[in-house]
């Protein structure tokens, strides 16, 4: 297991930072093609407007150690309610941490807009995800159902009070 390259920093992603969204999206799709409702197929069919309308609609968080992108992860909220999206660490910085600074500054974004209670989706079977999120106080909420319509895979629902 290696370590960043030194200290890790967490800063939200502006519409401006599109390529570095696209590239960490990039590189999560290749490197856990399975785990997301996205492929990377449709993500390389998005063009930079699109990369920055998705930084618009939602707030995207960047792990940086040095001068790579590490891990990200996204929230969007609706009503009271959060929702995190898109959460990836680079296998090379797992197990340091980064994953937990990312959470934090996810549920920190949605105490500060209101949200009482924040949710996800994951996939069956990610077990190393599943005790992260038990270890910030996720527990399921029994909702299960596929990644998406028709696809074998399927995700269930953890949910948290903040």
């Amino acid at each position: 297991m290696g370590e960043p390259d030194g200290a890790v920093g967490i800063r939200r992603l502006e519409p401006g930072e599109w390529a570095v969204f696209r590239e960490v999206r990039l590189r999560a799709l290749r490197d856990a093609p399975t785990a997301f409702g996205q492929t990377i197929e449709q993500a390389l069919a998005r063009n930079a407007q699109d990369w920055r309308d998705v930084l618009r609609a939602r707030a995207q968080f960047a792990a940086t150690a040095r001068t790579e992108t590490v891990g990200t992860v996204g929230v969007t909220t609706d009503a009271a309610s959060a929702h995190l999206v898109s959460m990836w660490v680079a296998p090379r910085a797992r197990g340091q941490g980064v994953s937990d600074l990312l959470i934090d500054a996810a549920l920190g974004w949605a105490v500060e807009r209101g949200c009482v209670t924040v949710r996800l989706e994951l996939t069956e079977g990610n077990t190393a995800a599943e005790k992260l999120y038990r270890r910030h106080g996720f527990v399921p909420t029994g909702r299960r159902g596929p990644v998406e319509p028709g696809y074998p895979r399927m995700e269930f629902e953890m949910h948290r009070l903040l």
